[in-house]
Formats: structure tokens, sequence, C-alpha cells
């Protein structure tokens, strides 16, 4: 059995299993695979002037800087939109509760229970796996009193979504969402006035709003049964590329995939929802934000990823048709990023609403396009009501 992976070549170790898919081992004179069992392979490897090994990881060892080494793009869903709608209702719900009881057991002061953690990352991944847009259309539904309990669970299904786009092992992803759960679980210790002032904080305020990265860990490793992804995951989701971040300042080569990954889903769930101090902005300029502060901020390969996997036109989307209409985009398609599933309600020539009506830009039946997309507080939309 084997698993490929591949790695940047300056974080090669020995242990590791280096496989024959290797792009330009044999070109190099060096042998196509085999175990790194010494200091002096790793330095051939490294003056041949290759970037990255594909590695086996069930023949080696693995590491927190692998990236599998492709995709599994999105395509048709498992479950019907409908069906699969309501079954993520009820996990939605669910993971509000379990939440809300976390953060008041944290806040006694007591650990955390990890199993129905990591059932709840299960149910998320199943109904990712069956389709993904369902928890998506509920992951847009916003309140404004509800921010951090909403941001814990946006950010758990946004990594199980990305990290099975990019094609890691089940047992991985389920860890990489777990963690995700539980990232912010630290700001349950920053004192409320501080976590919900609607103006500018103080020098002091954001430095104890800082803290709660070190608060989160704390809780964490009081905990039985966290893994050391959803440590990286908690510790790293503020961390950035050019060494800005906090709590460490850990610079590129410091920062593992765990924590590249969190910090992408963490900003784009931040940056989309509306709270006191701070307008959600639509999904589609959200990820034109993203690749703003790609390179020095943010991993652009991941960020890239992350736009392909949430498609050109991310649910939530409130999208203008060559027709006239406009509608939110309720179901995505990697396969079609720029033709997702449109819920048309409003006809933007006639100025009125319509009786909501879904369209599969896909079709081939429907020469329908979108055209642009529109901001609904210019049109005083609430887009949860077509959600």
């Amino acid at each position: 059995m084997s698993l490929i992976k591949r790695i940047p070549i300056d974080k090669v170790e020995l242990g590791m299993y280096v496989s024959d898919q290797t792009p330009g081992m044999a070109e190099n004179g060096l042998r196509t695979q085999g175990y790194i069992r010494r200091f002096e392979t790793v330095d051939k490897l490294r003056a041949t002037g290759l970037k990255e090994l594909y590695i086996d990881v069930h023949r080696g060892i693995d590491s927190a800087f692998t990236l599998p080494t492709a995709t599994h793009a999105i395509g048709e869903p498992r479950v019907k939109l409908g069906k699969e709608r309501e079954r993520a209702e009820k996990v939605y719900d669910e993971a509000k509760g379990l939440v809300t009881e976390l953060m008041n057991n944290v806040k006694l002061g007591k650990a955390i229970d990890i199993g129905p953690v990591e059932s709840l990352a299960d149910d998320i991944n199943n109904s990712v796996l069956n389709n993904p847009n369902a928890l998506l259309c509920l992951a847009s539904i916003r309140e404004k009193d509800q921010y951090l309990l909403e941001h814990s669970i946006n950010v758990g299904i946004l990594m199980g979504i990305l990290s099975q786009y990019l094609g890691y092992e089940q047992e991985l992803v389920h860890q990489m969402v777990t963690g995700a759960l539980l990232h912010d679980i630290g700001k349950i210790r920053v004192p409320y006035n501080i976590l919900n002032k609607p103006g500018k904080l103080s020098p002091e305020e954001w430095t104890e709003m800082k803290r709660h990265v070190v608060y989160g860990q704390e809780v964490l490793l009081q905990s039985e049964g966290i893994n050391e992804v959803a440590l990286s995951i908690c510790g790293m989701h503020h961390e950035r590329l050019d060494g800005s971040g906090y709590p460490m300042g850990l610079k590129d080569y410091e920062i593992n995939n765990y924590g590249r990954l969190a910090a992408i889903v963490d900003v784009y769930d931040a940056i989309t929802a509306s709270r006191v101090y701070h307008k959600g902005k639509p999904p589609a300029e959200a990820m034109g934000f993203l690749q703003e502060i790609c390179g020095f901020h943010l991993d652009t390969d991941l960020v890239r990823h992350f736009i392909r996997c949430m498609s050109v036109y991310p649910v939530g989307t409130l999208v203008e048709l060559d027709n006239g209409k406009l509608g939110v985009v309720i179901s995505i398609k990697s396969e079609n990023p720029d033709s997702p599933i449109v819920r048309c309600f409003y006809n933007a020539r006639h100025r009125h609403h319509e009786k909501p009506a879904d369209i599969d830009l896909s079709s081939k039946l429907i020469e329908t396009k979108i055209i642009a997309t529109e901001n609904p507080e210019d049109y005083d939309f609430n887009i949860n009501d077509f959600l």
C-alpha cells in the first residue's frame, strides 16, 4: 500500500521513503526510490536543484509540510442539495449546541471532552462528501451576535471542504476539521468588552486579544486526546509568512501546512462576516482580498487551490445574469467554476421581486450567463432569506 505526497526539498527528513514518481531523479543520477537513511543523502538531494520530492508516507515517515500530489475536484454531489440540506441543518444545529457547551466549560476552567468534537468532525466530513453546498449555504447565513460560535463551525466546514479537495487522506481530514472547530477556543478567556468592542482596540487591549491563541493552546494541552494537527491549527492560524503574525512571529519556513490552511479559511470566514465593528465583504470580493495578501501573509499556491475549490462565485454570492435577473449562488461545481446553480429572485430591469427559481447555468439547455457580482447592501437584500 502506498500514499504519495510531495514535500519541499528543504523539509526532507531522515526516515522518509522517496517514491519513484519524483520527477528528475533518474536524470540527476540518483536512485529513483528508497529510504533516506543518511544526512549525506539529504545533502545530495538538495544539491540536485530539485524543488520537491514525492514521498511514500505509508513506507516512510510523513510530515506536516507534505501535500497530496493531486487535488480532488468537487464533482457531481452524491446527494441532491435539498435532501442533504435537511441533514446539514441537523449537523449545524448540533454543532451550535456542542460549541456553546464547550465554550461554557472552558469559561468554568474545565478541559475539553474531545469525543463529541471528533464525532461532529465526522458528521461535517460526511456531509461534505455527500454535497458540500449544503453546509456552505448554512455557513453563509450569519447572525451578528453569534460570530464566535458560527465562526468556529464555519472554519471547520471550510477546512473540511478544502482539505478534501486537496486530496488528504480521510483520517488527516478528520484531524484537521477537529482542530479547525477548536482553533478559536481561547477567545472565551478574553474579556467580553475587548472581544466585542465596536471601536479600535488600544495597544493593551490588542495585546490581550492576541493572547487568545496562547489561551487556546493551554486549553487543548489540558485536554486528553488532542493531536498535534489540532495544536498546530490553534497555534498557527494567526502566523503570517513574512513574520508579522502572532503569537510567535513565525516565518515562511516555520509555518506548517496545517497552520497555512487554517490561516486561509480563518481569514476568509472572518472577512465575510458582519460584526459590530466590521461589515462583511461579499464572497467574491473576499477572494480578491485573499489574493492581495498572498506571498507575504498567505501561501499563494494554497490560496489558489482554495479559490478553485470554492469556485469563481462562492456559495452566497449575489450575481447578475445577462437576462437582467439577480440571484444568489446556492451550489458550485469545480468542473464548471463559472456556471453555478443560481437561485434567482429579483428582476433588476423592472426592479421587482419574483418567485425564487433555481437555474443551473452549467446545463446545456441554459444559455444564460453571469455578467457581474453585486453587493446585497446596494439592493437592501437579506441573502439569508434565499439561502
